[in-house]
């Protein structure tokens, strides 16, 4: 039985290196959020949703401003995940316009 030299005749698709888990940017993309006080929907890892703009944040915590309702500190291990409002953003350019 011939010995094969390691990474001879591997295929393409093998080759590849799986995407990283963490890429680090989180910082980076809600850093950017809260200095444009970009309007964003938080998704609990219970199901509810939170609207309003990041005020502060810390490696633990995000501040939720609020207009109309109590301002809120949550903790991100409870966070699904979060995305920009676009329902907020469609209303800010109708009043631009």
């Amino acid at each position: 039985m011939a010995t094969r030299i390691p990474n001879e005749y591997i295929s393409r698709r093998d080759r590849r290196q799986a995407a990283p888990e963490t890429t680090f940017r989180e910082a980076e993309y809600i850093d950017r959020l809260s200095k444009n006080r970009t309007p964003v929907v938080v998704k609990l890892i219970d199901g509810e949703e939170v609207h309003g703009w990041i005020e502060y944040y810390d490696k633990d915590i995000i501040r939720i401003t609020r207009d109309t309702q109590p301002n809120l500190f949550i903790y991100k291990n409870r966070v699904k995940y979060l995305y920009e409002d676009p329902a907020a953003n469609n209303r800010a350019r109708a009043i631009r316009a």
